[in-house]
């Protein structure tokens, strides 16, 4: 009889949480490197994509995801995302993640998961800074990341950091210094190229 109660309560748990989706067109790339092009909703507090072709939905958990993008029209902008394995010592779990910034080093944000809103703001979210296969909280910038971009010969991050009086421990700084920082890297393939 417990079974059969928990059974009925999941299915209209299910119902009332599937009549609150939002969906959008894009892409999903699959841990096999397979393409599916459809329509995606995002779960984020379960790490999971719902995909929708053909009037079938199928879930897709982190672990079965390498990356998923998508046009996101009530924000007017392209999201990314991509899942990263997290090894927290006792057990290795997947995790979904937005792409902020792309590059030598990238920025990433996860979805908190006291953040209720359906259109969350920046606050309700938890930003990462990845370099070097690393990910660490971004607030670890200033300590573990900054070092080993200054130590570099050049000194254009040194002197945009001070023309600009940014303040490398605040996060909207932290940002601003990894986008001039790839910009620079960018710039200096493209002319190795050449």
């Amino acid at each position: 009889m417990k079974k059969i109660f928990f059974c009925l309560l999941f299915i209209n748990f299910q119902i009332l949480n599937a009549q609150s989706l939002t969906w959008f067109e894009g892409s999903l790339v699959l841990s096999t490197c397979e393409v599916l092009v459809g329509k995606i909703s995002i779960r984020d507090e379960h790490d999971l994509i719902l995909f929708e072709k053909d009037e079938k939905r199928t879930v897709y958990p982190a672990h079965k995801i390498r990356s998923l993008y998508f046009y996101d029209r009530g924000s007017n902008i392209n999201r990314r995302y991509l899942s990263l394995k997290d090894d927290n010592g006792v057990r290795t779990t997947d995790h979904l993640y937005e792409i902020v910034v792309a590059g030598r080093v990238d920025v990433l944000r996860k979805k908190k998961m006291t953040a209720f809103s359906e259109h969350p703001d920046e606050l309700d979210f938890n930003y990462f800074v990845r370099y070097n296969d690393e990910l660490l909280a971004l607030r670890k910038f200033k300590k573990k990341v900054l070092p080993q971009l200054q130590s570099e010969p050049d000194t254009r991050l040194e002197n945009f950091i001070a023309a600009n009086k940014l303040r490398v421990d605040l996060p909207t700084s932290a940002i601003r210094i990894i986008e001039y920082y790839n910009s620079i890297v960018k710039k200096d393939e493209a002319i190795a190229r050449y």
